[in-house]
C-alpha cells in the first residue's frame, strides 16, 4: 500500500467528515488540524510523502499513523501503530511485539495520569519504567501537549523523554486542561536525526512579521497566508506544480515565516524500530477522559508482562473514562479507497535509496 495514497486519503476523510457536521455553520474553520503522516519503522514522525518519495509498505513494515482534526479550532489527534501484514491473525512475537507494546501501555499510562494534582514529572517517570520495562526507550522530541482552542501546543507542554541536561519547571494537571498525549518508543536509542526526507509538513508563524525580499517568497507567503490559518499544512497543498512557488520555501524558512516539521527518525541502523500510541485526553475533575476512541493493542505478543503489583500496574487498573462519541456523519460524495501497489513500482531513485534507509 502507498504511504502518500494512505495519507491523502485520510486527509480526504478528515475534510469530508468534518464538512458534514454543523453544515449550516458556514463560516466555521474545519478540517485537519495537522497533515495525516504514516511514519514507517524506525521513522520517529512527520513522514507525509507526496508521489515523489512515496514509500511502499512492505511485509512486516511497522507503521504508524497519526490523524488529526478540528472543527472552530478545537482540535482532536489520535495516533495509532500495526504492522503491515498478509497473515493478519498471525501474532508477532519478535522485538517489534515488545516495541509496540511498551507504546501501547505507556500511551494507556500517561492517559490515566492526567488528572487534577498530578504532576507532569511523574509521567515522564512512569513513561521511562514502562519503555525499561520491556528494554525500550522514549523517544526524543515527542511530547504532551496542552491544546486549545486554535493552540496546539500550550505553556503547559512537556518533553515525555527524561533528559537531566533539559529539566523544565513542573507543573500539576488542572481541571478543564486538555492534552494530546504522544507516546513514542524505539527499540533502540530513541536518539533522532534527519532523515533522507524532505519536510512536506510547515507550520505559519502567525505572530512573527519579515519583508521578504523574493516575489516567489511573497507570492508564495500570500497563498499561504490567504489559505491556511494556525494549524500546520502540506507544502505541496499550497504550491502544487507551480516551480516559482516552490522557489519562495527557502526565504520564507529562513525569515521564520514558516516552520518546517523535520521528518526525523532513529539514529540506530539496523532492526531498529518505533511505535507510536496518541490520545486527546481531557484533564476533568473526576478524573481522565478520553475524547479519542481507544483501540486496542494490534496482534502482537511480548514475552514482557507487567505485574499487577507494580507500579506500573496500579496505574493501568485506574479508570480512565471514554467519551461518548457520535456517530460519524453521513458523508456526501464517497472518498475513494486507496488500491494496494507492489512495493517499488512508485518509488523514485531517492525515495528508494531512502527506503532503504529506512529499513
Amino acid at each position: 500500500m502507498s504511504v502518500a495514497a494512505i495519507c491523502s486519503y485520510a486527509d480526504e476523510l478528515v475534510e469530508a467528515s468534518c464538512r458534514a457536521v454543523f453544515r449550516k455553520e458556514e463560516t466555521i474553520e474545519r478540517g485537519v488540524a495537522l497533515p495525516t503522516t504514516v511514519s514507517v519503522n524506525r521513522i520517529i514522525q512527520n513522514y507525509s510523502p507526496g508521489p515523489e518519495g512515496d514509500y511502499v509498505l512492505r511485509e512486516g513494515d511497522v507503521a504508524k499513523v497519526e490523524v488529526s482534526a478540528h472543527i472552530d479550532g478545537c482540535m482532536a489527534s489520535a495516533a495509532h501503530t500495526s504492522v503491515a501484514t498478509n497473515a493478519p491473525g498471525t501474532a508477532i512475537t519478535d522485538r517489534r511485539a515488545d516495541v509496540i507494546s511498551a507504546a501501547y501501555h505507556a500511551s494507556e499510562v500517561a492517559a490515566r495520569m492526567i488528572r487534577p494534582g498530578q504532576s507532569a514529572r511523574n509521567v515522564v517517570k512512569a513513561l521511562g519504567l514502562v519503555a525499561a520495562g520491556f528494554n525500550c526507550t522514549v523517544a526524543a522530541d515527542t511530547f504532551t501537549c496542552q491544546i486549545d482552542r486554535f493552540v496546539i501546543s500550550g505553556k503547559n507542554t512537556f518533553a515525555n523523554r527524561f533528559d537531566p541536561d533539559a529539566l523544565v519547571d513542573d507543573f500539576t494537571f488542572e481541571s478543564g486542561e486538555t492534552y494530546t498525549v504522544d507516546c513514542t518508543l524505539s527499540s533502540g536509542s530513541g536518539i533522532s536525526r534527519q532523515s533522507a526526507y524532505e519536510s512536506t509538513v510547515y507550520q505559519r508563524d502567525v505572530n512573527r512579521q519579515h519583508s521578504l525580499k523574493l516575489r516567489t517568497s511573497r507570492a508564495l507567503f500570500s497563498e499561504v497566508s490567504r489559505r491556511f490559518s494556525v494549524f500546520p499544512f502540506l507544502m505541496r497543498a499550497a504550491v502544487g506544480d507551480s516551480s516559482a512557488l516552490k522557489a519562495g520555501i527557502t526565504e520564507c524558512v529562513r525569515a521564520r515565516l514558516l516552520a518546517p516539521f523535520a521528518v526525523t527518525m532513529d539514529k540506530e541502523p539496523g532492526e531498529t524500530f518505533v511505535a507510536q500510541f496518541k490520545s486527546t485526553v481531557r484533564c476533568h475533575y473526576t478524573g481522565p477522559v478520553r475524547l479519542t476512541r481507544a483501540l486496542p493493542l494490534p496482534n502482537v505478543q511480548s514475552s514482557v508482562v507487567i505485574p499487577a503489583e507494580s507500579e506500573i500496574g496500579q496505574i493501568l487498573a485506574l479508570d480512565c473514562e471514554q467519551a461518548t462519541l457520535p456517530e460519524l456523519p453521513r458523508l456526501k460524495l464517497q472518498i475513494q479507497t486507496p488500491v494496494p501497489v507492489k512495493a517499488g513500482s512508485t518509488e523514485s531513485g531517492a525515495a528508494a535509496a531512502a527506503a532503504m534507509d529506512m529499513s
